[in-house]
């Protein structure tokens, strides 16, 4: 039995404010983990073990020459993952996690615990043990898992020249790179703009939904505290890498995230705008009247945050025009080269500072939105209900495609 006077004895909080264990409690504390993951004819270990080798929840594994599975060298009896599992779960490892994974399991049994009386379904007292067995595993195997993709990723980066890697159409191979029409390249490129529908088909993008609604129900999105203290945003988000899915609860977001991670390779391929390659996302959950005020996602010189390409898909069911959160997109601004340009030619400059409403775009199950991050402001209006988005921010420099004589954009 988990000793719950130990779990819920005062900690000590370390200057960094994250709370300290007594070594008699945190010894407790590995053994129960070390039990857990034993139990059941070692259950919980073997299901570790099934994710780390299937990739599930984690990057796949790279060989020793980073395209190969790996064997044991001369002498050894194991290979890299068995070693990773080992390293992980051996005494002084899991005392270095307790912390962190009681933590986090204390804050979902709360939320299970509350939500179990809300529905008029309190648990007794073995009940409650159960079950906060059941998140502690979970919480460990989740956490071990992100140490080993931590280990893997930098493994993986170390055998890479280059952080900022250039999204050429020519190396992509996960399929024919034709998700966009010409008539969304074409407001893209010109109207600074456009979106797709049905960028997934219903079922997976059913399960996209579900999948989020997880997210949100297991505490990972968070208030954007600053903005929300000023007023500019009030949701909440996660940011989410690729590597980070568990591919067996997850197969939604799986296949959402290869598709959009082709998108930089086909914008370059037809539009050359020397975008960079990403698979880090970020989720947004609007609450009822949650809302994000007029802004842009990046700019020119000083404001330059890299951010060239907006690309945002949601999954929202059944949504009407009445229930607002519409992405309501201004009028693209004209950029340096376009001003510059005007100027050399003796024309007119347009006053910059008048914003001027374009569409107000449905957020849409099945819907993809593309904008310029630079040069198109807009804002998401008050929400009548729960409302979530997926976006990938594109990297790539100013000038390929952002000028007014060629690269596709409108002169």
């Amino acid at each position: 039995q988990i000793s719950r006077e130990a779990a819920e004895r005062p900690k000590d909080v370390d200057a960094a404010g994250g709370k300290t264990w007594d070594e008699p409690t945190a010894a407790a504390m590995v053994q129960v983990l070390e039990e857990i993951l034993l139990e059941n004819n070692r259950r919980a270990r073997n299901d570790l073990e099934r994710r780390i080798r299937s990739g599930t929840g984690v990057r796949e594994f790279k060989g020793r020459c980073g395209h190969v599975p790996d064997a044991p060298l001369p002498g050894e009896t194991d290979d890299v993952a068995a070693r990773m599992l080992r390293e992980n779960t051996k005494p002084s490892a899991l005392r270095d996690m307790v912390a962190t994974i009681m933590e986090q399991a204390s804050k979902i049994f709360e939320r299970v615990q509350a939500k179990g009386k809300t529905d008029g379904m309190a648990m007794d007292s073995a009940t409650e043990v159960s079950v906060l067995r059941d998140v502690i595993k979970e919480c460990m195997i989740r956490h071990i898992l992100k140490l080993v993709n931590e280990d893997n990723s930098g493994a993986a980066r170390s055998g890479s020249h280059d952080a900022g890697l250039l999204a050429t159409p020519q190396g992509f191979f996960g399929g024919d790179l034709e998700n966009f029409g010409r008539e969304t390249i074409r407001g893209l490129m010109e109207d600074g703009y456009a979106y797709e529908d049905d960028f997934l088909d219903d079922n997976t993008t059913r399960s996209v939904m579900q999948e989020l609604e997880f997210l949100e129900f297991d505490g990972k999105l968070v208030d954007v505290q600053q903005q929300k203290m000023i007023g500019i945003r009030s949701d909440k988000i996660h940011w989410l890498t690729y590597e980070d899915l568990d591919r067996e609860k997850q197969p939604g977001l799986e296949t959402l995230m290869k598709k959009m991670i082709s998108i930089p390779f086909e914008l370059n391929k037809k539009c050359s705008l020397y975008l960079q390659a990403s698979s880090t996302f970020q989720v947004a959950c609007y609450s009822k009247t949650a809302y994000y005020k007029r802004h842009v996602d990046g700019g020119y010189e000083d404001t330059n945050n890299g951010r060239k390409i907006t690309a945002v898909f949601y999954a929202n069911d059944q949504w009407s025009e009445s229930e607002g959160g519409q992405l309501r997109i201004y009028k693209r601004k004209l950029n340096p080269f376009q001003l510059e340009d005007l100027r050399a030619r003796g024309e007119e400059v347009p006053d910059q500072t008048v914003n001027e409403v374009a569409e107000e775009i449905e957020p849409l199950a099945g819907r993809l939105v593309l904008f310029r991050s630079r040069d198109v402001p807009h804002e998401v209006l008050p929400t009548g209900r729960k409302r979530f988005a997926v976006s990938l921010w594109l990297m790539g420099p100013p000038g390929p495609g952002d000028m007014p004589d060629g690269h596709h954009a409108k002169t």
